[in-house]
């Protein structure tokens, strides 16, 4: 263990490939089954509602798992919980694939997938309280390690499973990234490259419970839930519905490995569209719109151009970066934007898991994709209308704080980066600390030879 205050650049550089390698753990769990359901399907001789019920499950574990995240952080700080995530999904990828029955099945995948939920939380602090003047760099490092995570296993995992040997091999294979993740984490920890940590906001409570009587929030909360409705029901179901039209296994995984590598692009283009205001509104209607024809071409011609229905929805995937985006662009105080984040994501993964669960029964007893969907091209549309208020300017601050801040209080409230700096600590914390003071410092500074500029001007 490092002695000093200011790991190296060698700790820096691991930081960098250990955030990249974290954030490729948290998609394998939810985007490499789709392209082998139909196996597992055959294996476990499962019902509708059993197959949507996986399908469901990356939705639901957000929602329960991902509400927890912040406890075990605030617990166990960042290197143990995130630690912990890594442990859970590579268990669950490794062990889902070596039993006999449905139920351990889905539990072990309920575990991966609670990983998942939790580093989904936990990864960003870290991203943020890590390089904290570098944050373009690792919000960068973190979405494109995410869709790579998404897309790899979505085109590799069927053939895989045909060439090499099985549905189990070819959804096991996927362990071994959080193995050889934790080992870099355990090797960050020893250069002294993880910060100490803790999500103790010192700003006041002012907006607790009141962001619900926001209704730009629960606009939010539509947009949000309906854009994670398609992108899941992408991961669990669209490879199944390839398959279904006459394409071969690996066919079917290369058009969602389609979908899911937009997310790469999307992660720099949509929000700079948000943040920019460039034409906000006109482009979120598009993703709706854009999606629904992507629908209307599997309905109608599956396997013509099954790539452009593919690359249709992989825009209309865009929507996805935009909502998060759209969560910051509306709000200024940054309790009301840890709030709104907190409530519009708990409440729109809901979504995530009961769509896919909803089409399993659907396509049961329907045997046939017509009336799910014709349900998607709906909903689609419906995501295209909540669009133009979820696009609105106007700032959800003014619905939950509409008389601003009190006196003085506006100056106790800082940003998640500053309050999970803890006071004392080890080497890191220290090391944290000193850089954020040296910030402190110099915003001090700049503000002095502000108010002087500003008396000399009003002197003169």
């Amino acid at each position: 263990m490092r002695t000093d205050a200011q790991p190296g650049r060698g700790a820096t550089a691991l930081a960098v490939l250990a955030l990249a390698l974290l954030a490729v753990c948290l998609r394998p769990a939810a985007t490499s089954l789709g392209p082998v359901l139909a196996d597992v399907e055959a294996a476990f001789a499962l019902q509708g509602w059993q197959s949507g019920l996986l399908t469901a499950l990356p939705g639901a574990a957000f929602v329960v798992f991902g509400a927890i995240s912040f406890l075990l952080l605030r617990r166990l700080g960042l290197f143990w919980s995130l630690a912990i995530c890594a442990a859970a999904i590579g268990t669950g990828l490794g062990l889902r694939v070596l039993v006999d029955s449905w139920w351990g099945f889905a539990g072990f995948t309920t575990l991966s997938l609670a990983g998942m939920a939790m580093g989904n939380v936990v990864l960003p602090v870290f991203a943020k309280v890590r390089f904290p003047d570098r944050q373009a760099v690792s919000v960068t490092v973190f979405m494109v390690g995410l869709g790579l995570g998404a897309s790899v296993p979505a085109l590799l995992t069927a053939p895989l499973a045909e060439h090499v040997g099985g549905w189990r091999l070819g959804l096991g294979v996927w362990a071994g990234l959080p193995l050889i993740a934790l080992i870099i984490w355990a090797a960050l920890r020893h250069l002294g490259g993880v910060p100490a940590a803790s999500t103790q906001n010192h700003g006041a409570s002012r907006a607790v419970g009141r962001i619900t009587a926001s209704s730009g929030a629960w606009i939010l909360l539509l947009y949000f839930g309906l854009q994670s409705l398609h992108a899941y029901t992408h991961f669990g179901w669209l490879a199944r519905i390839y398959r279904d039209a006459g394409l071969d296994p690996v066919a079917a995984g290369a058009m969602v490995a389609i979908i899911v590598a937009g997310g790469i692009p999307g992660g720099f283009i949509a929000p700079q569209i948000v943040v920019r205001r460039w034409h906000v509104r006109s482009v979120l209607i598009g993703y709706g719109l854009i999606s629904a024809v992507g629908y209307t071409g599997l309905l109608v011609a599956p396997t013509t151009t099954p790539w452009l229905w593919a690359i249709f929805l992989a825009i209309g995937g865009f929507s996805f970066p935009s909502a998060l985006a759209l969560i910051t662009a509306r709000t200024r105080d940054p309790e009301v934007t840890a709030r709104a984040s907190g409530f519009i994501q708990s409440g729109g993964y809901v979504f995530a898991a009961l769509g896919p669960l909803a089409i399993g029964v659907v396509l049961e007893r329907t045997a046939t994709w017509t009336v799910p969907l014709v349900g998607l091209i709906v909903l689609a549309l419906a995501m295209a209308v909540v669009a133009w208020w979820a696009s609105s300017p106007d700032s959800l601050d003014d619905e939950v704080l509409p008389d601003g801040p009190p006196p003085g209080e506006s100056e106790g409230i800082t940003t998640s980066a500053e309050a999970s700096i803890p006071e004392t600590g080890s080497a890191d914390g220290e090391w944290n600390n000193e850089t954020h003071g040296r910030a402190r410092e110099q915003r001090v500074r700049d503000d002095a030879r502000g108010h002087a500029a500003a008396r000399a001007d009003h002197r003169r």
